[in-house]
């Protein structure tokens, strides 16, 4: 990364959207599962609104920078130059009259967890079995969860109703928009663009 391209990213951002390889909480928000898999970049962005996240995608899209995008870093998603962090993506729209669920790509399945006690008692929705998985890298990756046997992966039709996606050249959609994005998100790993929020169903349990 040259100093040029640091400043452009500078200008794009608020200051508290970057964090950089001396700055406290680096090491969380950079590091993979794997350390060995580590490559240290010398900065981690992490937008805080959906405006911030499209410029980051555009420019880093536009640029010949090498760079990840992530939330909790279970998987061994690294990069040389930038890691896009979503963990700034909190949202929590629980819809009991549409029984849908509409989260952030920000949040854990423990937090979800959690948060379904709070605001959806009696409630359940189809999350990953380890608390500490991020929401949306389970999703694009199938989603093993306790309930499979019976409601089956997190990614399967009835269970990931959409995704709304960062597309490369900036444009925001929702992926059930494109079919075939849609499609592709359903186990294709984080190579289709960056995702902001997930929408899912809830049930009753019997």
């Amino acid at each position: 990364m040259t100093s040029k391209q640091l400043d452009d990213l500078r200008s794009i951002l608020d200051p508290s959207e970057i964090i950089e390889r001396d700055a406290p909480g680096y090491t969380e928000a950079a590091a993979p599962w794997s350390p060995m898999a580590d490559q240290r970049p010398p900065l981690v962005v992490q937008p805080s609104s959906l405006e911030s996240m499209t410029k980051v995608v555009k420019f880093l899209y536009d640029s010949d920078l090498d760079f990840g995008i992530r939330n909790t870093g279970t998987g061994s998603v690294s990069a040389r130059d930038v890691i896009v962090s979503t963990h700034g993506f909190k949202d929590f729209d629980f819809n009991e009259e549409a029984e849908t669920l509409t989260l952030g790509s920000g949040y854990d399945w423990g937090t979800i967890d959690q948060l379904m006690e709070k605001r959806a008692p009696g409630w359940q929705v189809v999350g990953a079995r380890c608390t500490w998985v991020g929401v949306a890298g389970s999703a694009l990756c199938g989603g093993l969860s306790w309930l499979s046997h019976e409601f089956g992966m997190i990614s399967d039709p009835q269970n990931l109703l959409d995704m709304q996606v960062v597309l490369r050249d900036g444009r925001v959609l929702w992926a059930t928009e494109e079919p075939d994005l849609m499609w592709a998100l359903r186990g294709g790993g984080g190579n289709f663009g960056g995702q902001y929020c997930l929408k899912e169903p809830n049930f009753l349990p019997a």
